[in-house]
């Protein structure tokens, strides 16, 4: 069961990885980035291959309206333009994943805060963080999700 979460943090990093590119190359077709990232990145596990994109590819034809959503989270006095990419695209998965996955809130938070501390720095380990846990209550998201 462990292995089985392990592989799940190594899709959300792929997937987020992914979703950079994707953001900072926003012409470069999706499927098209999916498919070079994987000759740059030797993973075995087909199920964890499978997880990660079919996160990427999903947040990627959603990214609009979750940005939308991100957008309706960050305070007044700030704007969503002065985000970095990092944290916008670890949003974008996360907030993907959230609505449409079916794993443990507080795993999905967890994995992607930490993304922020490792990619970013603690302040946006902090507003990821943020953000997430106020979507999962305006939007009464289950904490208790589990895979079937």
């Amino acid at each position: 069961m462990k292995k089985q979460y392990k592989e799940r943090t190594k899709g959300r990093r792929y997937a987020f990885e992914m979703m950079y590119r994707f953001s900072v190359n926003n012409d470069e077709n999706p499927k098209d980035i999916s498919d070079s990232y994987w000759k740059s990145v030797e993973e075995l596990n087909e199920d964890t291959k499978d997880f990660a994109c079919s996160l990427f590819l999903g947040a990627s034809a959603d990214v609009d309206s979750n940005d939308e959503i991100i957008k309706s989270f960050i305070r007044e006095d700030w704007n969503y333009d002065r985000m970095g990419e990092v944290d916008r695209s670890i949003l974008r998965v996360a907030v993907y994943e959230l609505f449409g996955g079916n794993a443990p809130f507080y795993a999905i938070v967890n994995d992607f805060v930490t993304l922020a501390r490792k990619y970013s720095d603690e302040k946006s380990a902090s507003l990821v963080n943020g953000i997430l846990e106020n979507i999962r209550k305006k939007y009464n998201l289950a904490e208790d999700r589990v895979e079937s």
